[in-house]
């Protein structure tokens, strides 16, 4: 017997392994096939309200073929990855129940980010000064997709700057990006 380095498994008794499937033909064979979506469930969202992703999900329902609901995911998962609360936007296809023929089910698996984010360093600038600073931001903390930073930066003389955002992505239900910023700095030029 000869060993094949790329041979996964012997051959099957009485002739020669199937050819492998092309996917891709067996797509374009049925991509344009009439299905009904039966559900969209959303899976990982621990701190996110179902309400953040209804809207954007709401269009999977209205595809008619696999052709269109490729097309509706795929800009679901664009929409979702804008918010920029999730580490991971999964969507996953697969046929639906065996009692509604033609269907398709829908799976959306999130990863959120961490709720906090903390930085901090130091560093001298241009006029001799040494600073240090600090930053810290919550991320969807009440589960509308918002963002809030904090940020602190302080001189050792007299220059500091104070910061606080507010960003959210989602406002009455509509995919409107706000973004409010109070600031304070105070600058020392000495030298």
């Amino acid at each position: 017997r000869t060993f094949h380095p790329m041979a996964t498994s012997p051959p099957p008794p009485g002739g020669s392994p199937p050819p492998p499937k092309d996917y891709q033909q067996l797509y374009l064979n049925v991509r344009n096939k009439p299905l009904v979506v039966h559900d969209v469930t959303v899976k990982g969202n621990d701190r996110t309200k179902p309400g953040v992703f209804d809207k954007v999900l709401a269009p999977i329902y209205a595809a008619q073929s696999l052709d269109e609901l490729r097309i509706r995911c795929l800009e679901a998962n664009a929409i979702l990855n804008s918010y920029a609360i999730f580490d991971r936007v999964d969507i996953l296809c697969d046929a639906g129940p065996a009692n509604a023929p033609d269907s398709a089910s829908v799976v959306v698996e999130v990863t959120e980010k961490n709720k906090v984010n903390l930085h901090g360093g130091a560093y001298v600038s241009q006029s001799g000064e040494g600073s240090a600073e600090f930053s810290a931001g919550l991320n969807n903390a009440l589960g509308y997709g918002e963002k809030l930073d904090v940020e602190m930066l302080q001189g050792h003389e007299k220059s500091s700057t104070y910061g606080l955002a507010w960003a959210q992505p989602r406002v009455f239900n509509n995919d409107v990006d706000v973004t409010t910023r109070v600031f304070q700095q105070v600058s020392c030029s000495k030298r």
